[in-house]
């Protein structure tokens, strides 16, 4: 992250910076950290920023994959990981496509949920 130093412009243009190169980085802790200390500032810039850095780290949780198993998988979607059986065997695959009961995974399985 870059340092901050002083206020107005530059400290409001450089932690903009830190949270995006946050959130590009899916730097979900440093985002909550980098929050967690603006909210002990006390300007106006830090509580809008303490809040975009929040914000993004909701982004990241919406976005991140979940890991569901076959028989609960209310709520998958595309991008999440499906843990399923073939065969005797437990797969995991990343869901490329959901059409109504049936899930399409990178294994090329179609799998019944």
């Amino acid at each position: 992250m870059e340092p901050n130093h002083g206020h107005g412009h530059d400290y409001l243009a450089t932690n903009r910076r830190n949270i995006e190169r946050l959130r590009d980085d899916r730097d979900r802790a440093g985002l909550i950290q980098l929050a967690d200390v603006l909210d002990g500032r006390h300007t106006h810039d830090a509580r809008t920023l303490a809040a975009e850095a929040r914000d993004a780290a909701a982004f990241i949780d919406s976005t991140a994959p979940r890991t569901f198993d076959v028989d609960d998988a209310d709520g998958i979607r595309v991008g999440d990981i499906l843990r399923y059986c073939r065969g005797r065997h437990t797969r995991e695959g990343l869901v490329l496509s959901i059409d109504g009961y049936t899930v399409t995974t990178n294994h090329g399985d179609q799998v019944a949920i």
